[in-house]
């Protein structure tokens, strides 16, 4: 049986517990993660005496905090998915900023040298006319150049915050398996009262580690926490944990990846990160940088391939046909490093495919013998290549040297259009040489004075061309009218200087088919110019039987204006995607698709830190420290603890007389 004076005491040790559990709840009220604690009491078992049974006082049951798993649950959950959105949110504003400023965009300067070639166009001698195209060209080329460099600047960026995510990642992965061990160490030492600030230590580490990357959360019955990352790998089990590390891409070392490393073996864990920083990262870096970079290269590519091709149709001032205009877009195969021969894969646009080029990645496989597999990463298309055949794909060709090494399985990551934007380049300098008129031209046959001796009413067209394949003619191409031109009857012009036989004649009839002109090559030959520049004329009015027409060189081209006409009209050609947008429209569906992308990622972000803050607040609710509160407790608490003392002292007022009246 307890006596007054022990029941006072239990009173006294229990109320000083629940002090000093409202003094650390105070304490704590402002520190992050904690969870406030309340002190649960409980009777102490009573005697039995004479009279019955008697109460002996009180004992402290246990210590609480106030904690909702299933909200805290909620909560890590939120975190890492609002996390992502933030990340993603942040760096594509960024690009969305860059790409849609006027004054440093890239559709201005498209625009500006398009501009400058229908200004060339309207006074081709013009010197300065000219210096104003090389001057936008150069400029084109530098913004070009300016843009590649800033998506190789935040893939680098990218890729740094991704390993050290993964080092914070780790950091927090050892701490919590610290404070697991800990935990299970506390719940077996027997103690009635759970270790709730290292619950609440614990709880902060893995909010922390959901803000990094999506995790899941199982409790083992010894109280401590197995944490599992990607799709059940197990980052921290009890007090054990294992680490994230850089996985390096064998074919694109510009995209390391995640790699989940234990002590046997490495396993690459990328496609697998979804949620947290490290997986808004991860996806920017695909969705906004990777596929980005690719259509910027792609308005590289329609811009540099369609000007050379055009170019190189056209003579400068000096009567010489023209050169490339710019630095031709060339494509190199990235070798996987688990290749076993030194192989390489190289490759060339082709410039009357223009429309088929996409902005896909692609892999090349290797079957066996001169076989190849393409595929298309954006969808995954395979296409069958024959290295001994090699045949243009979506627009280009590759070639593959050293290829006696390979062993099937072996394989190239391409990027067409990867590095096009940096690799723009203006590759002439001096403005006598812009190709700014026509290659051919054509015109009745003169006599010595410079009159036209036809005697018939027909005329010829300027000669066009349509690629630079055999120009400039090696001799002048002569039409001369004739009633027999195939020898079977039919009028026409026969053909000297040009085809050979039997392409040597078109026909022409102007009395009955061709009365309104006839354009040529017509349907029944269509490639019969495609060795002499693809050349491409009409014929109308009434020939009389002799009357000549000549195709000859443009020697001398000072106020010739078609080719640049034609170079500044390309921005309204529809080159690309297939035939359906001008190379200024590629780009602006580009920066459309990216703000609109980033207005997404903005939006989703808004919406999940509301989220966010909805669920944190029920959870403050539940475990926040309320001064108020606490405050009342204090009083409540001390008020208790006083009233034992009181006990105390009457227990010994009673003892002292007990003491005096046995002394009488």
């Amino acid at each position: 049986m307890a006596t007054l004076l022990g029941i006072a005491s239990s009173g006294l040790l229990a109320y000083q517990r629940a002090i000093s559990t409202v003094g650390h709840n105070v304490s704590n009220a402002d520190t992050e993660g904690y969870s406030r604690q309340r002190v649960d009491f409980e009777t102490r078992n009573p005697s039995f005496s004479g009279f019955g049974w008697q109460g002996n006082g009180v004992d402290v049951a246990t210590v609480q905090r106030y904690y909702d798993n299933f909200i805290a649950t909620q909560v890590r959950t939120s975190q890492s998915v609002t996390s992502k959105a933030e990340t993603l949110s942040e760096n594509a504003n960024r690009l969305d900023d860059l790409l849609a400023d006027p004054m440093v965009g890239l559709d201005p300067a498209i625009q500006s040298f398009f501009d400058a070639m229908q200004t060339l166009s309207d006074d081709p001698a013009s010197a300065a006319a000219r210096q104003v195209v090389l001057s936008e060209s150069q400029s084109l080329a530098d913004r070009f150049a300016f843009f590649d460099r800033q998506y190789d600047e935040l893939r680098r960026e990218i890729n740094q915050k991704m390993s050290q995510t993964m080092t914070d990642i780790n950091t927090l992965a050892g701490a919590i398996a610290d404070v697991n061990q800990k935990i299970i160490e506390a719940n077996n030492s027997g103690g009635r009262t759970p270790p709730n600030d290292l619950l609440d230590q614990r709880e902060t580490l893995l909010k922390g580690l959901s803000k990094l990357v999506d995790i899941q959360v199982f409790e083992q019955d010894d109280g401590a926490y197995n944490v599992s990352i990607g799709t059940g790998q197990g980052l921290v089990i009890g007090s054990q944990n294992t680490t994230l590390g850089v996985y390096q891409n064998p074919e694109n070392s510009n995209a390391p990846g995640v790699a989940f490393v234990t002590s046997f073996s490495s396993e690459e864990l990328t496609d697998q990160i979804s949620g947290g920083e490290l997986g808004g990262l991860l996806e920017f870096r695909e969705q906004f940088l990777d596929e980005g970079q690719n259509q910027l290269g792609l308005v590289a590519v329609g811009m540099v391939e369609s000007i050379n091709a055009q170019h190189i149709q056209g003579v400068d001032l000096q009567g010489a046909i023209g050169t490339n205009f710019f630095q031709p877009t060339t494509i190199t195969g990235v070798r996987s490093t688990a290749n076993t021969g030194t192989a390489t894969v190289s490759g060339t646009f082709s410039s009357a495919d223009l429309a088929d080029v996409t902005a896909s990645d692609y892999r090349l496989t290797y079957n066996s013998g001169t076989s190849y597999t393409l595929t298309r990463l954006s969808d995954g298309v395979t296409a069958a290549v024959d290295s001994a055949l090699p045949t243009v794909t979506d627009g280009f060709t590759l070639s593959i040297t050293g290829a006696s090494g390979l062993v099937a399985g072996d394989s190239f990551l391409i990027q067409p259009t990867r590095n096009a934007g940096g690799d723009v380049d203006l590759l002439i300098s001096d403005t006598n040489k812009i190709a700014a008129a026509g290659a051919l031209r054509a015109n009745e046959v003169m006599d010595a004075n410079g009159h036209p001796v036809n005697t018939g009413s027909a005329m010829i067209t300027q000669a066009a061309t349509t690629s630079a394949t055999g120009l400039l003619l090696s001799s002048s191409i002569t039409l001369t009218y004739s009633a027999d031109a195939d020898g079977s009857g039919n009028s026409g012009f026969v053909i000297t200087g040009g085809p050979a036989a039997p392409n040597n004649y078109v026909l022409y009839d102007p009395t009955s088919t061709d009365v309104s002109g006839k354009s040529f090559p017509d349907s029944t030959n269509p490639t019969q110019f495609s060795a002499y520049g693809g050349l491409t004329f009409d014929i109308s009015g009434t020939p009389i039987a002799g009357d000549q027409f000549v195709i000859s060189n443009n020697s001398s081209g000072t106020a010739d204006n078609r080719n640049a006409l034609a170079m500044g009209g390309m921005g309204r050609e529809l080159l690309m995607a297939g035939g359906t947008s001008t190379i200024q429209g590629i780009f602006g569906q580009m920066v459309a698709d990216i703000g609109a992308l980033a207005g997404q990622a903005e939006t989703n972000y808004n919406a999940q830190k509301g989220l966010l803050t909805v669920q944190e607040s029920s959870l403050a609710g539940i475990s926040g420290v309320n001064l108020d509160e606490e405050a009342a407790n204090l009083m409540k608490y001390q008020q208790a603890y006083q009233a034992s003392a009181q006990v105390v002292a009457v227990a010994g007022v009673i003892f002292d007389t007990l003491i005096g009246a046995m002394g009488r």
